[in-house]
């Protein structure tokens, strides 16, 4: 499967980045495969080129926090021309690519900004602190707040049609039933729940074709492939760590989890293919928390909280 990113390429080790003075905890790839934009501790999003490993811009706007971080989620449109941030400073902040712009700043949350998500088309932002979701509207400015049915969101993914936006609701809870509820984007109802028994989910992605959502339950070392026409769980994959972080899929459908110390990879259309690893050069106490495909579906970039971004191809 040569799509899958087997191979470290190249490894940011800027000091005034990753070390003392800053550190990243989010990330994600432009249009173009080779905009990285970075954000975490510093007061800045720092905005690199992923093929040179050189930064090439930053945008600066969030309110610095010293305890825990300054920016907390980072989304691209589809198109490229957008970037969604959202801060410890409970705002997020639209901004234009092309300039650096920002040209719309949306408040009114009661908790930082944990997870950010674009519709397909572009025209709605989703947005999430620990308690709640919010559409936003880019062309007509609304904001429609989602009743969901409790709070602690683990996860935010729009189907890639932009019919549905699967949320993960019950944050870290150790126990009880937390679903995965679908909600119509249009008018913000719910319109299926998925789990039940001792169930939670700790991140869901959609497949690029829309016919699987990916699902990291909160215990187990598992991977459930659920199958949007019947809703029901079709196929389990193992990870071997107790624990999945981050889940995404490639361009092309290739599956990945954020497991321990490395991103495992997996066809979902092959039955017994043993899956491929990008391992990250251990750090004690310090996991791959969060990875990403660049669009063309090349590249892989994983971030260990506090330490280095590195890019595999």
């Amino acid at each position: 499967m040569p799509y899958l990113p087997t191979t470290a390429a190249r490894e940011f080790k800027d000091p005034s980045l990753f070390g003392t003075a800053g550190s990243a905890s989010t990330l994600a790839f432009g249009a173009d495969s080779r905009l990285l934009a970075l954000g975490g501790t510093r007061r800045t999003i720092d905005l690199w080129d992923a093929y040179e490993a050189r930064q090439v811009g930053e945008l600066s706007g969030h309110k610095r926090s010293l305890l825990q971080g300054t920016v907390f989620s980072l989304a691209f449109s589809r198109d490229g021309r957008l970037l969604a941030s959202g801060g410890q400073d409970r705002t997020v902040r639209l901004w234009r690519v092309t300039d650096g712009a920002c040209v719309t700043v949306f408040d009114g949350f009661t908790g930082y900004l944990q997870r950010l998500a674009f519709s397909p088309a572009g025209t709605v932002l989703a947005a999430s602190d620990k308690d709640s979701v919010r559409l936003f509207d880019l062309a007509s400015g609304s904001v429609l707040p989602l009743g969901l049915p409790e709070g602690g969101v683990n996860g935010l993914a729009f189907a890639p049609d932009g019919s549905l936006l699967a949320v993960a609701l019950g944050g870290r809870e150790r126990r009880g039933t937390h679903p995965i509820v679908l909600v119509d984007p249009v008018g913000g109802t719910v319109v299926q729940t998925l789990g039940e028994g001792d169930f939670l989910a700790r991140a869901l992605a959609f497949s690029p074709d829309g016919r699987l959502l990916a699902v990291a339950p909160r215990e187990g070392g598992r991977v459930q492939l659920w199958d949007t026409a019947s809703w029901q769980v079709a196929r389990t994959l193992k990870v071997g760590s107790p624990t999945v972080y981050d889940l995404a899929f490639s361009s092309q459908g290739a599956l990945g989890a954020a497991v321990g110390n490395r991103v495992r990879l997996w066809d979902p259309a092959a039955s017994e293919a043993k899956p491929a690893a990008a391992r990250v050069p251990y750090r004690r106490s310090a996991l791959v928390e969060t990875f990403a495909f660049s669009p063309d579906g090349q590249s892989l970039a994983t971030c260990r909280r506090g330490l280095s971004v590195r890019i595999y191809r």
